[in-house]
């Protein structure tokens, strides 16, 4: 956190009307596979990665939960008055790196689901938050996670009431670099309140927790 029509009777039909022959499943070609480790940066252990040969390179599918999950009352870096307020959350991550020819990174490509609570540690209030979106980044440089833009588009976080009322909502899309913000729209009171500097962004939240 701290730091979117199927015709089935007719598709039905239309299986129905195929000869049987081409209803039987097709062997699928074997994939060759590439050991992680020899890939730049390798996937850390903890991503599951299962890395073959593709088209231009090498793909690799992931799938985790952070080895640090759940987190317990971190500090959050927003203040509520001279409070700062505790975030808990826990995050899985599904999603693909793709690597050129000499194994170098060129993209990576997930989907992330967050959830937690934000706490007041002088009332004891807690309200909690969701998030789910998808990231994508495109590296500039091959090999070098520092460079080119990541780009963030989804639900990137819901803060509610226990009753389910939301009282505050990132969403939409913005893209980053290394130097910060290049791009954004929808309300994000994340950024405005990290990158920005408003204080008021998380008044809602606040309030909720007084």
């Amino acid at each position: 956190m701290i730091r979117h029509v199927l015709n089935i009777v007719g598709h039905a039909i239309a299986l129905v009307a195929l000869p049987a022959s081409l209803l039987v499943a097709a062997p699928v070609a074997a994939r060759t596979p590439v050991d992680p480790s020899t890939l730049n940066p390798a996937p850390p252990d903890f991503f599951n990665a299962t890395c073959y040969q593709g088209a231009a390179g090498t793909i690799c599918d992931l799938a985790f939960v952070d080895p640090d999950s759940p987190w317990i009352d971190q500090p959050s870096g927003i203040l509520c008055g001279s409070t700062e307020l505790l975030f808990s959350q826990t995050r899985s991550v599904v999603g693909k790196r793709f690597y050129d020819a000499d194994g170098d990174l060129v993209q990576r490509h997930f989907r992330e689901e967050l959830a937690g609570v934000l706490t007041n540690p002088d009332t004891g209030r807690s309200v909690p938050w969701i998030q789910h979106d998808t990231v994508m980044q495109n590296l500039t440089i091959p090999g070098d996670l520092d460079s080119g833009v990541t780009s963030f588009t989804g639900l990137y976080s819901r803060f509610y009431l226990p009753s389910g009322r939301t009282i505050l909502m990132d969403a939409g899309t913005f893209s980053q670099d290394v130097n910060g913000l290049v791009f954004e729209a929808g309300p994000h009171p994340l950024n405005d309140y990290f990158a920005h500097g408003d204080s008021s962004a998380f008044q809602a939240v606040c309030d909720a927790l007084d």
